[in-house]
């Protein structure tokens, strides 16, 4: 029709897989280690014929088998409704200014091991090409696979990995900065994958995380020691930088269930005392955690 303009949106399958197809050589098969390629906009395949579908809200998965995790849709989507509340702000801003600070290099390659929802990635990403970093590519790993279905269905112009961190599907010395926020780490691999001159960048939670959510559910009232996890980092990086950040938020009603749903905490707790910590109109929430910058030791 005459004055009709029609425009065709890709698709997530299609905006991930051009993203991958570019960066290809972040990738190497899980199974046998070997280089991968995409194939129709499609696979990720690897010389030896192991293939891995690209899914169509934009991910693939890695794991031969699926995973059994507690971390389930409803945790991701509150983790993310607590994010988008700025509750985390200040930390991403923090991550932020630090990349920037310790790496100048344009083209960054950047992992988030551990990343959930993809939240904290995105906003990063965001920051960084904002400040002209306009190369940077952020990857997102984690072993949830509801978690990282979200976060392609929102960027899908990131890579978006369901793998195991143990076994995961990345070449060697690919990332010149891997990030690892309030999630396990397994160092051994963050060796494997991290660039001669890159840095690992850990936040650890702090005595008094969320500490109102662990009181009002008669929880332990202090996180796992920051000191215990700060000697496991030193055991394996050269500490560069440890930085505290602490800062307090006030949720409104809509947001406390979010606020108990987006974490492991409620998993095991009086149901009664979640209840009545729903009930409350309001809730000051504490977010205290460290910041440890490290790279590599020199031999």
């Amino acid at each position: 029709m005459k004055g009709c303009l029609f425009v065709l949106h890709k698709s997530n399958r299609i905006l991930a897989a051009e993203a991958m197809a570019v960066h290809h050589s972040l990738f190497q098969c899980p199974i046998c280690s070997s280089p991968m390629h995409v194939e129709e906009l499609r696979q990720l395949v690897c010389l030896k014929g192991h293939n891995f579908d690209i899914a169509r809200q934009g991910y693939v998965n890695f794991l031969p088998h699926p995973a059994a995790s507690k971390y389930d849709q409803s945790l991701f989507r509150s983790r993310s409704i607590v994010s988008e509340s700025r509750f985390f702000q200040s930390l991403d801003r923090l991550l932020s200014d630090r990349i920037l600070e310790f790496n100048k290099k344009p083209n960054l390659h950047l992992l988030d091991l551990g990343c959930g929802e993809g939240s904290h990635l995105a906003f990063m990403l965001d920051r960084l090409k904002n400040a002209g970093r306009d190369g940077t590519i952020g990857v997102g790993l984690d072993i949830a696979k509801e978690g990282v279905r979200m976060a392609a269905s929102r960027a899908p112009r990131l890579l978006w990995c369901v793998a195991d961190l143990a076994r995961s599907p990345l070449a060697d010395g690919g990332f010149d900065v891997i990030l690892n926020i309030l999630s396990p780490t397994n160092y051994a691999e963050c060796h494997r994958l991290l660039k001669d001159d890159g840095f690992l960048i850990k936040a650890v939670p702090g005595s008094r995380h969320l500490q109102e959510l662990r009181s009002a559910l008669r929880l332990s009232r202090e996180s796992p020691s920051g000191v215990r996890l700060e000697e496991r980092f030193r055991d394996s990086f050269e500490l560069v930088e440890a930085l505290p950040l602490r800062s307090q938020s006030r949720l409104d009603a809509a947001l406390i269930p979010h606020a108990i749903a987006m974490t492991p905490l409620s998993w095991h707790a009086d149901p009664e005392r979640i209840q009545h910590l729903q009930a409350l109109d309001c809730l000051e929430l504490t977010m205290d955690v460290t910041i440890l910058i490290g790279q590599k030791y020199r031999s």
